[in-house]
């Protein structure tokens, strides 16, 4: 419809300029095809300001979508490093489990000789062996709540941006709004001036 009326349209004004040119007095009809121009105008310039929030918007939730996957990225290569260190742990439990099993086998095998000479012995290093293996466990778990209060640590502060960015999202997209509002007021307020001074006296 547009692309049949406004060439008509743009003609009719062509021909209201002569006529304001030569100082001719406008009719109705002028006035009419006049604020019609001029609501075509505001239109296309509404038009332009929505494209451009358009965009921007889009930018910005680009962006937001990029911090996003950074996050991600970060948060996948915590938990590979956290999986590599307990796989770390894990072979070193076991290797040192293997030669604590080991050295038991080769004491029992000491002991199956000597019986009265290393009893006493032997009591006094399982003790040694059992004490050094619950300090192990000890340390072990100490690490593991460690690792476990950092993951904790590093979801709230995740959690706590997260929120602050949609905050700041949600006021800037207020303000744009406020804003394309505010233009919107200010062309209908110059509509009404400029037809208010074209209406004959």
């Amino acid at each position: 419809m547009e692309s049949v009326i406004g060439p008509a349209i743009d003609k009719a004004l062509e021909a209201i300029m002569k006529k304001v040119e030569s100082g001719k007095k406008l009719s109705m009809e002028d006035l009419v095809i006049l604020m019609i121009g001029m609501f075509r105008e505001t239109n296309r310039r509404i038009d332009t300001l929505s494209d451009s929030l358009n965009k921007r918007i889009d930018a910005l939730e680009n962006t937001i979508n990029a911090r996003f996957n950074a996050y991600d990225e970060r948060l996948n290569a915590l938990d590979k490093k956290i999986d590599e260190k307990f796989a770390i742990l894990d072979k070193k439990i076991d290797e040192r489990f293997t030669t604590l099993d080991r050295k038991i086998d080769e004491k029992f095998a000491t002991l199956d000789k000597k019986v009265d000479e290393k009893f006493n012995e032997l009591l006094r290093k399982i003790d040694d062996v059992d004490k050094r293996a619950e300090e192990r466990d000890n340390a072990l778990n100490a690490r593991v709540d460690a690792v476990n209060a950092r993951i904790d640590a590093v979801y709230g502060e995740l959690i706590k941006r997260i929120s602050e960015l949609s905050d700041k999202v949600d006021a800037r997209i207020n303000e744009l709004s406020n804003k394309l509002s505010a233009s919107v007021e200010e062309l209908r307020s110059e509509i009404r001036a400029v037809s208010s001074r074209l209406m004959p006296k």
